[in-house]
């Protein structure tokens, strides 16, 4: 008999995101066949083996106009029609057992193939998607792109579509225990029916290569680096803010990542109208295998989030990423943040959005070298040799599939 094969449902290309990948490839270690049915970039092939992972791309349009009118239509809780399509013969002709959505667009689709196709539905929320909305657009000036976020991308008309899918798919995967904790709250289903599967690191993340040079203009600083995507909700400006507050000391401040223009354009004005051309440097986007190097080299990694419902209910995999590389961590009061850096007493905590606080905790970093190797060896106990890795994460993931599915995985 073969191994059941789990059909995952992503509106994105592929391969791009981490948690996806992570999640598939422990499935197909587990012995499951996994199929993924995503979106189709230009130039991309239709059907695709990537690493074991059988990959069916769709295509659904390339720009911004284009897919905004598919989140519409997703929004009236209603099928995505090239998914839709595309399900059906999908399903049939990989013998898929379960359907494995990632995040809360195509829960729609998922639970009407629910209904047509007779399969179970695995719902995996990699976010507090309404708040994500609310936090993603803040900064938005676009007229047009306004008027169809409150008409249709609204954090009320999600939480609605959020609610049906809690109560009606079969299991739900949550990425950390603060998300389980408001979905149980708000929703009245039972902790059982809810699986944390959080964004640990693997231990692959240790063996790239090391370019030493990356931080060459910075010779002679103290640096403090804040890397990754770069958002609203990330906080960067107040990281910014807090350098003015260490004008006297040789600190800098490491941006390395990029984000929309009209974000990337606010920062560089803070910058500026701060007066902070020689504490602040923008490394721009930078190859993803220069990022272990960026985060190893560095003195202390930050990650500033805002504490909003959004970012209180996720958590970076750069958090655990940091830990790994034995450098302290600088973190926001952002909940998850938080808790996991005073349980593991890997770094140090700032009130969010508190750009004097932030100052003081990057200052009483800089002052003692043996704070920061203790909480940076403390990070390496917890993610390579404890139980914050995904090594170990991915176990329930496993356990969830092996105790949804009797038959042990066979059809």
């Amino acid at each position: 008999m073969k191994p059941l094969a789990v059909g995952m449902l992503l509106n994105a290309p592929y391969p791009a995101d981490m948690r996806v990948r992570k999640e598939a490839l422990a499935l197909l270690s587990a012995g499951f066949r996994v199929h993924l049915l995503c979106l189709r970039r230009q130039g991309e092939g239709e059907h695709e083996m990537v690493d074991g992972i059988s990959v069916t791309r769709i295509f659904a349009g390339t720009n911004d106009v284009e897919l905004a009118f598919w989140d519409v239509i997703m929004s009236m809780q209603r099928p995505h029609p090239r998914f839709r399509k595309a399900i059906s013969a999908w399903v049939r002709q990989n013998e898929i057992g379960v359907l494995h959505v990632h995040d809360l667009p195509l829960v729609g689709t998922a639970l009407h193939a629910r209904n047509t196709q007779k399969i179970p539905v695995i719902c995996d929320f990699h976010e507090n998607y309404p708040e994500a909305l609310r936090a993603w657009f803040a900064w938005k000036k676009n007229p047009i792109a306004q008027i169809k976020n409150a008409l249709f991308m609204n954090p009320g008309r999600w939480v609605n579509i959020e609610r049906k899918a809690v109560k009606e798919c079969d299991h739900v995967i949550a990425v950390v225990e603060e998300m389980k904790n408001r979905l149980v709250e708000e929703y009245g289903v039972t902790p059982e029916k809810i699986t944390v599967v959080t964004n640990t690191e693997e231990l692959d993340f240790l063996k790239q290569p090391v370019f030493e040079d990356v931080y060459a203009p910075l010779s002679g600083k103290f640096v403090v680096t804040y890397s990754g995507n770069i958002g609203p909700h990330r906080g960067v400006d107040t990281v910014i803010e807090a350098m003015r507050y260490l004008r006297e000391y040789p600190i800098a401040l490491a941006i390395v990542g990029s984000g929309r223009d009209t974000v990337m354009n606010r920062l560089r004005q803070q910058v500026k109208e701060l007066n902070l051309d020689e504490k602040v440097h923008f490394f721009g986007r930078q190859p993803f295998e220069k990022f272990y190097s960026f985060m190893s080299l560095t003195d202390v990694n930050v990650i500033p989030h805002k504490s909003n419902p959004h970012t209180d209910n996720t958590v970076p995999h750069k958090l655990f990423e940091a830990m790994m590389v034995g450098r302290p961590v600088l973190v926001s009061s952002s909940a998850p943040l938080k808790r996991i850096v005073e349980q593991t007493k890997s770094g140090l905590v700032f009130e969010a959005d508190n750009a004097k606080d932030c100052s003081e905790k990057i200052l009483q970093l800089f002052a003692n070298t043996d704070l920061r190797k203790q909480l940076g060896f403390n990070g390496v106990q917890a993610t390579v040799h404890g139980p914050l890795k995904w090594e170990a994460s991915q176990e329930n993931l496993i356990a969830l599939y092996r105790n949804l599915l009797p038959d042990d995985g066979q059809r």
